[in-house]
């Protein structure tokens, strides 16, 4: 989809570019020496307005998201469960006009034509449901989130494997050099912390369940197309589907509910502020101090994750609509690192030697990872992945 579009994208511009030169050779068109070159303002305006507001909803989503999921963990690490479903809630209605529209019968909500059935939808949200699961439950093994980060990069790792496994795909060597530095960072990584073992292995397990998702993914859109609308429906589907089946969770649901309600601070600093401002014309001060004094922070960081991720994702949707793949790679990278480091300056998260080391060769990989393959070797591998 990025690649399409930029390459749209392109081709507008070198029509509009060859339209202003033939203009310029017309008689009625100013003499040579009365043309000035054209101004590269405009461009680099086009730019700015485009990649700002987007890397903004990255940056700002993403990181924002990781703090207000530190601080939740921070609380308490059991409540992935209930983290887990937030989110699903609020992407599930933010994504839910890209696919819903109302009409003035009965139902009167009604779902858009499908590019995807949706029994292949189902297979998606079960595996896509399960690896979102793994990855919060992580947390309840003191699995701490600079090396949740961490642990998560080695994604290219598992896919690699399962694609040459399963779809015979190969890769060029920069690439396996890559991942070669990834597994090694990730390895150094697990090392330092033994002790959190079932943690590794829940996280491992989500990779390769991931892995497979991306598998399952490429073939869905191999047979029905890749689309902007494809892409809408799996963020729709993927979320909707997946909310009847947190019933099973029921239990450990409301056990999070509880924790949430009883086990976190309640907001005393914004009550301090309050006196400190000039509110008292919207309402008594004890009724804003009973309030703000009662909501607990953890109720408020929850709604906050749910929120920033929906940001997050459309950043990352608006950019890879907008960038190549590359491009997105290398952004989303620089991401992740930039959240390892505010984990570890606003949290106070030491990290061993070690660990260091292994972060440092993981985004290493990622960098590897992300770079382009010679052409040749690119057509190659793509004529076998199909």
């Amino acid at each position: 989809m990025a690649d399409d579009d930029t390459s749209a994208a392109r081709r507008r511009h070198a029509a509009s570019a060859n339209g202003h030169v033939a203009a310029a050779q017309t008689p009625s068109s100013p003499s040579s020496a009365e043309r000035q070159p054209p101004s590269a303002a405009p461009a680099a305006a086009d730019v700015l307005s485009i990649y700002i507001p987007t890397l903004f909803l990255i940056f700002f989503g993403c990181c924002s998201n990781v703090y207000t999921l530190e601080s939740l963990i921070s609380t308490d690490p059991s409540l992935g469960p209930l983290l887990t479903f937030a989110q699903f809630v609020f992407v599930s209605l933010f994504s839910s006009t890209s696919c819903l529209y109302w009409s003035s019968t009965p139902p009167f909500l009604h779902l858009k034509p499908r590019q995807v059935p949706i029994r292949k939808w189902l297979v998606y949200t079960l595996l896509f449901m399960t690896v979102n699961l793994l990855n919060n439950s992580a947390f309840g093994y003191k699995i701490s989130v600079p090396l949740h980060i961490i642990l998560r990069s080695a994604g290219p790792v598992a896919s690699m494997a399962v694609a040459y496994l399963f779809n015979k795909a190969r890769y060029p060597r920069v690439k396996i050099v890559a991942v070669g530095f990834l597994f090694g960072g990730v390895v150094l990584a697990a090392l330092v912390f033994k002790q959190q073992a079932p943690g590794f292995l829940i996280i491992l397990l989500a990779l390769i369940l991931s892995a497979f998702l991306g598998l399952y993914t490429d073939r869905l859109y191999s047979q029905h197309g890749r689309s902007p609308q494809a892409t809408a429906e799996s963020l729709f589907y993927s979320h909707t589907l997946s909310l009847p089946l947190f019933g099973l969770y029921l239990p450990t649901l409301s056990n999070n509910l509880g924790l949430l309600a009883t086990s976190s601070p309640p907001l005393t600093s914004l009550a301090v502020v309050h006196h400190t401002l000039p509110l008292g014309h919207l309402a008594p001060t004890s009724d804003i101090h009973q309030l703000l004094s009662s909501i607990p922070t953890a109720a408020v960081m929850l709604v906050l994750n749910a929120l920033t991720q929906c940001i997050c994702i459309s950043g990352v949707n608006r950019l890879a609509a907008k960038s190549s793949s590359l491009t997105v790679s290398i952004v989303l990278n620089i991401r992740k690192l930039v959240s390892l480091l505010l984990s570890i300056w606003l949290f106070g998260n030491k990290l061993p030697a070690g660990v260091v080391v292994g972060a440092a060769l993981v985004f290493l990989g990622g960098g590897l990872y992300a770079w382009p393959a010679k052409k040749g070797e690119q057509k190659q591998n793509e004529k076998k992945d199909l």
